[in-house]
């Protein structure tokens, strides 16, 4: 009988307190807490939706609220959608809030192109009337609107840096044709989007417009994750391509080289560019001729730099480093060969020439540099004044194993200038390159590696 009574007394007690939560109150004085005054997403490409951004709104009261409305300020005229506890609605009435309940809304953008090419300021707000209240929460965002490229073939073309260009498929720089790509000009890959080059890529920035490749979407998560986009390729014909004061990050393969010859004169020319972020390797080049100078190769999953079935690469003050690594990786992230294994019997094999000069090649294996010469191919490597992550004395280079022997600055924020203590400073020799990676003039000691340390005055 007692057990009884108490069960009961705790039925009447939770239904009173029930009771006063679902209680709705028109009080004026009842005010509602909301998690953020503003909800603000990163630049966006216009007519593709965004990630989706949260808002809380808490009643603290222990009586209920109701809303006399929840609505975008410009409703169905928004570029703004929301989702009002799990219900897609741009305008909602009588909502209930219980006390001490909270209510989800999820927020999500759409913009519409303005036909501009500037970025354009995006806003709207969220109104919240209750008890003769009103609350807005402002909606901010930035648009973007770009030239969209889908699986076409372009000829002589010259790239503009009024807008970005958007490759949500494939585009192909035919045979025999030539790309120009101007100072300042972004390029955006869609998933999985590709570049081939069959002709001629000259993509030539300057050292305050720098030339950008990367995915499609930047807002939120997707500013730092590799393998967003396929990559560049260059095809077995193409040739007289250049690079410099580009940007090349977050997709599979930064540049995918097939360029076989009879000659041994450099088909992808490559100066002051960062690679970086790339799920599989930063440069991949098979029987090819490239040249890389003052430039840098980090966090890439199998290869900073391959060069296989043999070819002629030039490298000079470059930095290629996998420290910090992004990806769990034992092997060697610097590789040369002089074939490659294809099917079960076939051995494909062709002469290969390193030059690797005032260069640093860096990462966690106890390894970093691996030059294979197992398919019997002649094989030159001449490596002067380098860093190598190694345990072996390789000439004229210095090698160690130590913990950030190079001494950069910080390579955990993925800053790989030299710090003032750096072993890299002044034991360089002079190759004439005269500016470092970022346009600084080279002092009569150079520094190893892309960057030049200056001292300050």
């Amino acid at each position: 009988m007692r057990n009884s009574l108490l069960f009961i007394l705790a039925i009447v007690i939770w239904m009173g307190c029930s009771t006063q939560s679902e209680d709705v109150s028109f009080d004026p004085s009842l005010s509602l807490v909301f998690s953020n005054d503003s909800v603000a997403f990163d630049t966006l490409l216009s007519e593709r939706r965004s990630s989706t951004r949260r808002l809380t709104v808490y009643n603290p009261n222990d009586e209920a609220v109701q809303f006399s409305e929840i609505a975008l300020g410009k409703n169905d005229a928004s570029d703004y959608s929301v989702i009002i506890n799990g219900r897609a609605s741009n305008s909602l009435s009588n909502e209930r809030l219980a006390g001490g309940d909270s209510l989800l809304i999820l927020v999500e953008v759409n913009i519409a192109q303005r036909n501009q090419n500037l970025p354009y300021l995006v806003k709207d707000s969220i109104i919240f009337r209750w008890n003769t209240n009103e609350e807005h929460v402002k909606l901010v965002s930035y648009g973007q609107d770009g030239n969209t490229i889908n699986n076409i073939s372009i000829c002589n073309q010259t790239w503009t840096n009024d807008r970005p260009y958007i490759i949500t498929d494939t585009v192909f720089v035919a045979e025999d044709c030539e790309l120009i790509i101007e100072e300042g000009t972004k390029v955006f890959f869609e998933n999985d989007a590709v570049m081939f080059v069959g002709g001629t890529l000259k993509a030539i920035g300057d050292s305050a417009n720098h030339i950008v490749f990367r995915n499609a979407r930047f807002d939120g998560v997707y500013d730092r994750v590799p393998g967003q986009w396929d990559g560049i390729y260059f095809l077995e014909g193409s040739s007289d391509n250049e690079m410099a004061f580009a940007e090349i990050f977050n997709g599979q393969i930064g540049l995918r080289v097939g360029t076989p010859d009879d000659d041994d004169i450099p088909d992808v020319v490559v100066s002051n560019t960062e690679i970086y972020n790339m799920s599989t390797a930063g440069i991949l080049a098979f029987t090819s001729d490239v040249e890389v100078t003052n430039s840098l190769i980090y966090n890439c999953g199998l290869y900073l730099v391959g060069g296989f079935v043999g070819g002629n690469y030039r490298f000079r003050h470059c930095t290629f480093s996998n420290e910090p690594a992004l990806f769990i990786q034992d092997e060697p992230t610097v590789q040369f060969s002089d074939n490659i294994i294809v099917g079960e019997n076939e051995l494909l094999v062709d002469d290969l020439t390193i030059e690797l000069t005032n260069s640093i090649v860096w990462g966690p294996a106890d390894e970093e540099l691996l030059i294979n010469n197992g398919g019997g191919a002649n094989v030159t490597a001449l490596l002067t004044s380098n860093i190598i992550r190694s345990g072996l004395e390789l000439g004229d280079n210095f090698t160690s194993q130590e913990f950030n022997f190079p001494g950069f600055k910080d390579a955990f924020g993925n800053d790989y200038q030299l710090d003032t203590l750096a072993f890299a400073k002044d034991r360089g020799i002079d190759v004439g390159v005269s500016i470092d990676l970022i346009g600084r003039e080279r002092d009569e000691l150079p520094d190893i590696g892309a960057f030049e340390r200056f001292e300050k005055q």
